[in-house]
């Protein structure tokens, strides 16, 4: 009795197709292509599937595709395979190759400098940190002269009122400013390359 893969079969090598033609002209895998031929529908996914490529294999071998989807489900019964899984394809592991190892290196070489430019940039957008903790606000002395203490950051420039004054490698200076009759504003300016400027203001009175 004929069946759905002997048919297939017949026809096919009546034409001089290999399996291999066959399975790149209708774009699946050679052993689907057997599978069909020898009627081990097990081995296939779902009947849906099946009666697809049936349908398409049918047609490519210029084959009456009614008869050969009837031949199919007497040969066939879908009820005693529910919910079919293909057999024939198995998960593909990822491979981890010495080039893919390299590529994700060299990313990551891209990613690790694109970041340090980012807060490099994010560095000169922001005025240096700047903090005086000497003379108080608002001070009132007797004492002609005043000690200006504070921290900034490193590579940052002070001045205070217009004199530059040196900075330590740990960011502190100090700077003793004489004190005018009344009242004195001081300035005290942080400034570093690009970046806007910090300032500031403290009033002391001298009195006398």
């Amino acid at each position: 009795m004929a069946t759905v893969g002997s048919l297939l079969l017949a026809e096919r090598e009546k034409l001089g197709i290999s399996t291999a033609k066959a399975a790149r002209d209708l774009v699946v895998k050679e052993e689907i292509i057997t599978a069909i031929e020898n009627g081990q529908y097990q081995l296939l996914p779902e009947p849906a599937f099946v009666k697809g490529i049936i349908r398409s294999y049918g047609q490519y071998l210029n084959l009456d595709v009614k008869h050969l989807l009837a031949l199919y489900r007497r040969e066939f019964d879908e009820a005693l395979y529910p919910n079919k899984r293909l057999v024939l394809e198995t998960p593909k592991k990822p491979k981890f190759t010495s080039g893919r190892l390299v590529n994700l290196t060299f990313l990551l070489i891209i990613i690790a400098f694109v970041i340090y430019i980012i807060f490099q940039y994010l560095s000169i957008l922001q005025a240096p940190k700047l903090k005086v903790t000497n003379p108080q606000d608002d001070l009132t002395t007797t004492i002609p002269v005043v000690q200006v203490i504070g921290q900034t950051e490193k590579e940052t420039t002070i001045s205070i009122d217009g004199q530059l004054v040196p900075v330590d490698a740990e960011g502190n200076f100090s700077y003793q400013l004489k004190l005018n009759d009344g009242q004195n504003i001081i300035e005290i300016i942080a400034s570093k390359k690009l970046s806007p400027k910090s300032k500031v203001t403290k009033i002391v009175r001298l009195s006398r």
